[in-house]
């Protein structure tokens, strides 16, 4: 039980781990320490399959950057037999999979994507790779920390650390039952730097290149998508956009916490702003979508980034070659952010089946 514990801690937030232990019926209280002293004092019999299961789901489908390229369906029955028989690599992530490789192993880890599992449920077929990041993270410091805490509140409102520690991450090629696309997943944690992601995408899309006689070509433009989930009101909430004015204006807006019914798409500000110029040109959106199940608030959300409002895209305008899915708890949260994506990006004209 201590393990899954300790890898749902290493791979999740506190927020994303509450709603995971209050799914499967366990208690919570403020943070790690006090939940499960809490779940260890309360003497009841624990199930760690369910845990387990839920630690799968969150490899296989949270923090995602993903990339979808399109093939017909003899390539994708291709890919997908070449999944399931793929050679798994003999390795320490291997043999702890799904749980948290060893300290010793984690500090020793390196870049090197290694095999430790293949797939298949009812949604796809997919093939699981492990690597270890090194990722540099801010760290709040108790002011109780240094010789004269008082004397720190004075001169400091807060006091930051840098810290640097080795992540495991898992990767996924997915290539579903139900969408003539490929979904290359790269695990993407905070303080993954996006070029840093786009480097993992790229080592990826050529080792599937290896897979057969066939080559992928470049990922879905997912800018389409952009605007319509701006247009429609009653698709999920807009919690942060950047776009640019006629006037010649960036502007970024962002919800800086959620409240009830907030939608920078209606807020005041935003709504004063647009009708005081032409037209405004989007091209970073973040929406997300909440719904409860069993009493759980559910908020997977998904991120569309361009690196500025021209490109190289059809009519100048901006590529979007990926999407930033967050906040899955479950394989049904991406599954669903996924579809909606598709909607949006009309990938049934370029190859989702129906």
């Amino acid at each position: 039980m201590q393990e899954v514990f300790r890898s749902l801690r290493h791979r999740m937030s506190w927020t994303s781990a509450a709603k995971v232990l209050k799914a499967n019926g366990y208690p919570t209280s403020y943070g790690w320490d006090a939940t499960l002293k809490k779940i260890l004092e309360g003497g009841e019999e624990l199930d760690a399959g369910k845990l387990e299961d839920a630690l799968i789901e969150h490899i296989v489908c949270g923090q995602k950057f993903t990339k979808l390229y399109a093939i017909d369906k003899s390539a994708r029955e291709h890919l997908q037999s070449k999944i399931q028989l793929h050679e798994l690599t003999d390795c320490p992530a291997t043999k702890s999979y799904p749980y948290l490789v060893s300290d010793d192993e984690l500090q020793a880890g390196t870049g090197d994507m290694q095999v430790v599992r293949s797939m298949m449920n009812d949604d796809g077929v997919g093939l699981i790779l492990s690597s270890v990041y090194w990722i540099r993270k801010r760290e709040e410091i108790s002011f109780q920390e240094f010789e004269h805490p008082s004397d720190m509140k004075q001169r400091y409102d807060e006091i930051v650390g840098i810290v640097r520690e080795p992540v495991q991450l898992f990767h996924v090629v997915w290539v579903p039952h139900h969408r003539d696309f490929l979904e290359v997943r790269v695990d993407s944690p905070r303080g993954l730097p996006e070029a840093d992601v786009h480097g993992l995408h790229s080592v990826l899309k050529s080792r599937v290149g290896t897979w057969g006689d066939f080559k992928l070509d470049k990922p879905v433009n997912l800018f389409p998508a952009v605007r319509p989930f701006y247009e429609d009101a009653n698709e999920g909430t807009v919690t942060q956009m950047t776009f640019q004015t006629t006037t010649g204006g960036i502007k970024d807006e962002k919800l800086p916490r959620r409240r009830k019914d907030a939608d920078q798409r209606t807020e005041a500000y935003h709504v004063a702003g647009k009708e005081a110029v032409e037209a405004i040109a989007i091209y970073r959106i973040t929406v997300e979508w909440g719904f409860t199940v069993d009493r759980v608030t559910f908020s997977p959300s998904i991120t569309l980034s361009a690196s500025g409002p021209g490109g190289n895209g059809a009519g100048g305008n901006p590529i979007i070659s990926g999407a930033l899915i967050e906040n899955c708890i479950r394989a049904a949260d991406y599954e669903f952010v996924i579809e909606r994506l598709g909607i949006k990006a009309k990938l049934d004209t370029i190859g989702m089946a129906k």
